[in-house]
C-alpha cells in the first residue's frame, strides 16, 4: 500500500517526528510513503508555514536508513497562490525533492479552517471563489506535480451539506480536470476528507469524471498529521478506484511519475 501525503514536525501544524510517522507507516503495512511538508506564504493567521530544508533532509535521511523496508519519498505541499508563485518556485528549484503537491488553502485571503470566512461570506460565494481560484492557479502555477485535496473548502464548512459536488460545479470541474490532464498533473485522492465529510477529497463523482475524461495520474494520501491517521482508508480507497476502472496509482521520483499497479 501507498500513502503520498504525510506530514511531520517539519510542518508547522504537526508535532510528530519523521521517525515516528515512518514507524506508523511500517506498522500500517505501507510499502511506499511520501512526506509532504507545508510551504504556504502569506497566510494571514496561524503558524509560519515555511520549511527548514536542512532539518528536513537530515531527519528524512536518518529515518530512511532506519527503515530500509519503506520506500520513502521527500515531498512538499506548496500553497497554490498567484501572489507568491515566483517565490515558491524559486524555493523548490533551490531545494529539489521527489514531488510537490499544490494545494489551495486560501479563499478571499482566508483559510476556511478558521471561522471568520464563514461569517463574512455566504457559502455560495465561498464555494464559487474556491472553484474559480482552483482553476486559475492550476492553469497558472508551474511548480506543482499533484493537485491536492480538491474539495478542501468543505472540510471545515459549518453547514450540514459540506461537499463540493460535481453536479453543482460540473462545468468548472470539467475545465479543471481537463487542465490537469493537458498539463500532465496528477489528481490527489485525499482520504483525510473522510474524517470530516462523507467522502474523500474530491468526491467519487469527480474522480469518476476524471476517469471518463481520460485522466490516468492519481495519487492517494491520508494527509496525516498524527500517527494513527497514517494510511487511513487507503486500502478501501484503492478498491474504489479499481472499481471505477483505474488500474494504477502514481508514485514520484525526482518529480517524475511512476505507475504502481493497484492490487
Amino acid at each position: 500500500m501507498i500513502d503520498y501525503h504525510i506530514h511531520t514536525n517539519i510542518s508547522a501544524d504537526c508535532k510528530v517526528p519523521v521517525r515516528l510517522m515512518a514507524q506508523a507507516a511500517r506498522d500500517a503495512g505501507l510499502k511506499e510513503v511520501g512526506f509532504s511538508e507545508h510551504i504556504d506564504l502569506g497566510v494571514p493567521v496561524g503558524p509560519d508555514f515555511t520549511v527548514d530544508f536542512a532539518a528536513y533532509e537530515a531527519a528524512f535521511e536518518q529515518t530512511r536508513r532506519e527503515f530500509p523496508e519503506l520506500n520513502m519519498r521527500r515531498g512538499i505541499e506548496a500553497g497554490l497562490d498567484l501572489r507568491y508563485k515566483d517565490e515558491i518556485a524559486a524555493l523548490l528549484n533551490a531545494h529539489p525533492c521527489d514531488f510537490v503537491i499544490g494545494s489551495l488553502h486560501l479563499v478571499f485571503g482566508h483559510d476556511p479552517y478558521y471561522k471568520d470566512i464563514w461569517q463574512q461570506y455566504s457559502k455560495r460565494e465561498i464555494y464559487d471563489e474556491y472553484m474559480r481560484l482552483s482553476l486559475e492557479t492550476a492553469r497558472s502555477c508551474d511548480y506543482y506535480d499533484i493537485l491536492g485535496h480538491l474539495g478542501y473548502i468543505g472540510k471545515f464548512c459549518p453547514f450540514e451539506d459540506k461537499m463540493l459536488r460535481y453536479d453543482e460545479y460540473a462545468d468548472a470541474v470539467d475545465e479543471l480536470l481537463k487542465t490537469l490532464i493537458e498539463r500532465g498533473k496528477a489528481l490527489e485522492v485525499n482520504t483525510g476528507g473522510l474524517c470530516m465529510t462523507p467522502s474523500t477529497m474530491p468526491e467519487t463523482a469527480i474522480i469518476r469524471r476524471y476517469y471518463e475524461l481520460g485522466g490516468e495520474l492519481l495519487t492517494v494520501g491520508s494527509d496525516a498529521h498524527y500517527e494513527s491517521a497514517v494510511g487511513h482508508a487507503v486500502a478501501e480507497t484503492l478498491d474504489g478506484l479499481k472499481s471505477i476502472g483505474f488500474r494504477y496509482v502514481c508514485a514520484f521520483d525526482s518529480r517524475k511519475p511512476q505507475h504502481i499497479k493497484i492490487p
